[in-house]
Order: structure tokens, then sequence, then C-alpha cells
């Protein structure tokens, strides 16, 4: 990120659970959710489009450093950031990224599941903002 200053985890929890919706993309961040990328780079005189750019790279490196596989691969899906994943909708995300995990989408879903790996991620953000 392009300051000292650390995002908060709340916030960061919050805008990725947004996120998870539209992807986590450069081009869907800049559209639905510019307030993650203020969040990630904040605004320095580049352009929106290149920190949502930016900010796409800030969460792929969170995910591949806070988790593991399969949860790795599953939220790489979940954020439509996987191949094939892309402007997908977030139910079709959500039932591939179950497969990896071996469980129903249902089960997924559950705040010990998606909702705990969505934390690491926003835990691996803020601690190396």
């Amino acid at each position: 990120m392009s300051t000292t200053r650390r995002p908060d985890i709340d916030t960061v929890e919050t805008l990725l659970r947004k996120a998870r919706r539209r992807g986590a993309r450069g081009a869907e961040l800049a559209q639905h959710l510019p307030a993650l990328v203020d969040l990630l780079v904040p605004p320095d005189g580049t352009s929106p489009k290149d920190r949502a750019a930016h900010s796409e790279q800030i969460i792929r490196k969170a995910i591949d450093t806070a988790l593991d596989d399969p949860a790795k691969t599953a939220m790489q899906v979940l954020f439509g950031l996987a191949a094939g994943t892309r402007r997908t909708s977030v139910d079709h995300r959500r039932e591939h990224a179950a497969g990896h995990m071996g469980i129903t989408p249902g089960a997924f879903r559950r705040p010990h599941q998606e909702g705990a790996m969505i934390l690491d991620i926003a835990f691996e953000i803020a601690i190396t903002g």
C-alpha cells in the first residue's frame, strides 16, 4: 500500500464482504467499490483505475499469504480472481468455491468457513499495510 497508515481490520472485512458480490478484479473494484480502493491505495494523484488494479494485487497477495489450499483456491474463486470466474454470479462462484473445499455451498457460506477466511484475508491486509 502507498501509505504507512494501516487500514482498520473491521472496515477491510466489511468491504471485502461487499466485494464478494461483484468480485475483486480491478475493473469491478473501480466500478463498484471505490471505498475499498481508497482504503487499500489512498488517493495520491494516481488514476482511480490504476489504484484499483493495485488494490486487486493487494487482495491477491493477501489471499496467497493468509490461506493454504484448498481455502486459497476457494477464495480466489469466490472473489472472481480464478480463471473462468470473472463476472459470474456470487452464487455460481460460491458453489465452485465450496466444491474446492469439499463441502456444500450452504456449509461454505457459514461464518466459520467463508466468514473466517474473509477475516483471515482482512487481517493479512491490515497487518501488512
